[in-house]
């Protein structure tokens, strides 16, 4: 059952949200690949709104991010809805993880396993597949090398952004 603390947010923690998803927009533009296909550092906004504001605020990030970058950026092919579902997917799985718990080694490594199989690998190609009518084995196979060559970057990276952020000591 959700309380009514998970629910409330502070003015200083709406305009840390507001921060924390202008972090992720901004690390979303440093991304290379094809519509298919792409790398980014995005994630990264995904695990902070995750251990910031756990799993319901850190999935409405998402789903602002992504809305707000479409507006202010557009997107390769248009905005659709099925990426701004991932967008909350993934901070929803990073904040069930690491939402007011400690920083442990299996929970990065579950946490980033999951999302990369559930949106990057499930979701994502379904929205590929759907979006440009390609076949949901072919994209499969085209976006599977990145998949399993990025998560265990970018469980690294994971790894030293929550060190840093366990450090700050944000109450939220």
């Amino acid at each position: 059952m959700i309380s009514k603390k998970a629910l409330k947010l502070e003015l200083r923690d709406l305009i840390l949200l507001g921060v924390v998803i202008a972090i992720k927009i901004i690390l979303h533009r440093f991304s290379i690949g094809t519509a298919v296909v792409h790398v980014s550092l995005d994630f990264i906004g995904s695990v902070m709104l995750g251990f910031i504001f756990g799993p319901i605020w850190g999935s409405v990030g998402g789903a602002i991010s992504d809305l707000a970058s479409s507006a202010i950026f557009g997107n390769q092919g248009g905005f659709f809805i099925g990426f701004t579902i991932s967008a909350m997917v993934g901070p929803l799985i990073y904040g069930l993880f690491f939402y007011h718990r400690p920083v442990k080694i299996w929970r990065i490594i579950l946490a980033t396993l999951l999302v990369t199989i559930i949106v990057n690998l499930g979701l994502n190609t379904l929205w590929v597949h759907i979006l440009y009518g390609l076949n949901f084995n072919a994209a499969l196979v085209q976006r599977l090398p990145k998949e399993l060559i990025t998560p265990w970057v970018q469980m690294f990276v994971t790894y030293f952004v929550l060190q840093a952020l366990s450090r700050v000591k944000i109450k939220r």
